[in-house]
């Protein structure tokens, strides 16, 4: 048997990325005992060991990680194969799989994926809400096929296809002694009760940074994983919050909320990023989804 078949490949990419045989066994439905067999067996036959055993689970050595990147390439070339043939099936193409945070959703949707599922009907769309760290995540082990994040952590195992500057802004209430400036500092906004995203999200780290860069605490009325909770929160009057402007664009043209620029130069130097794995051959489809998506949503204007 070949060391490296495709059904071992796709049980280890399951085995790295839940970093336990037990939990790769429950997703894959087989047993503990068969996955540990050929792992087993595989490293025997290459003459390395692809794991390190310990209580806590497993990690992957030096050659494990080779043979990991190898089977998200041999992964990929299989949708990409997939997609080529799906043009001579009335299915039309694969999936394409993306991976979003909350915040760009309205943009994805109504400026996104809307008009371009009436320009290729044929093209269809799985979309998984996530924070900044598992959107990445999702992109570089494969889970996804693209990712839209703000500010992600620059990483060489993903690269980004499409950026622009969007700065951090303070989103209050419409009847806020603050919505009258144009601009404040966060020392302002903080003196005020706010809510704010959890430590899952990139804009919960941007704000802690620039605020412990000014000797000040953050104090949250509010802490919440939910973007729309969060504009909720200011459009009931509570207080304001952290976003960046085209995530709630909307609901300040309706009059709901108010959006204030920041008056922190490390808060004006973010990015909304659109990325692919790095070194990946996309398939036609996920290659049209990437190109109308990096030209057409508002986030990816500068």
């Amino acid at each position: 048997m070949d060391a490296l078949d495709s059904r071992f490949l796709r049980a280890f990419l399951v085995v790295a990325r839940e970093g336990s045989i037990r939990r790769a066994a429950e997703r894959l439905n087989m047993a503990p005992s068969a996955i540990s067999r050929k792992l087993v067996e595989a490293e025997a036959r290459l003459g390395v060991a692809l794991v390190e055993r310990s209580a806590q689970g497993i990690a992957l050595t030096d050659a494990g990680h080779l043979v990991r990147e190898h089977a998200l390439v041999r992964q990929d070339e299989e949708t990409f194969l997939l997609d080529q043939l799906g043009k001579f099936r009335d299915t039309g193409g694969q999936v394409v799989r993306i991976a979003v945070g909350e915040g760009f959703a309205a943009d994805l949707m109504q400026n996104g994926l809307g008009p371009l599922g009436s320009k290729h009907p044929h093209l269809r769309f799985r979309i998984d809400i996530a924070g900044t760290e598992e959107i990445q995540r999702r992109v570089i082990e494969g889970d996804a096929d693209l990712g839209i994040a703000y500010n992600p952590v620059p990483m060489e195992a993903a690269r980004s296809v499409a950026l622009a500057r969007q700065p951090l802004c303070g989103v209050v209430p419409v009847g806020s002694p603050l919505a009258e400036h144009r601009s404040v500092r966060l020392a302002e906004m903080l003196d005020h009760p706010f809510a704010i995203l959890d430590v899952r999200h990139g804009i919960r780290a941007l704000v802690a940074r620039a605020a412990g860069d000014l000797g000040l605490a953050l104090r949250p009325q509010v802490e919440t994983s939910s973007i729309a909770a969060l504009i909720r929160y200011v459009g009931a009057g509570m207080g304001g919050s952290f976003l960046p402007r085209f995530s709630v664009s909307i609901q300040a043209e309706r009059g709901e909320v108010a959006i204030i620029d920041l008056d922190e130069e490390s808060l004006r130097h973010v990015s909304a990023h659109l990325m692919v794995r790095a070194r990946r051959r996309l398939p036609q489809s996920a290659a049209v989804t990437v190109d109308y998506l990096a030209a057409n949503m508002v986030a990816f204007q500068n």
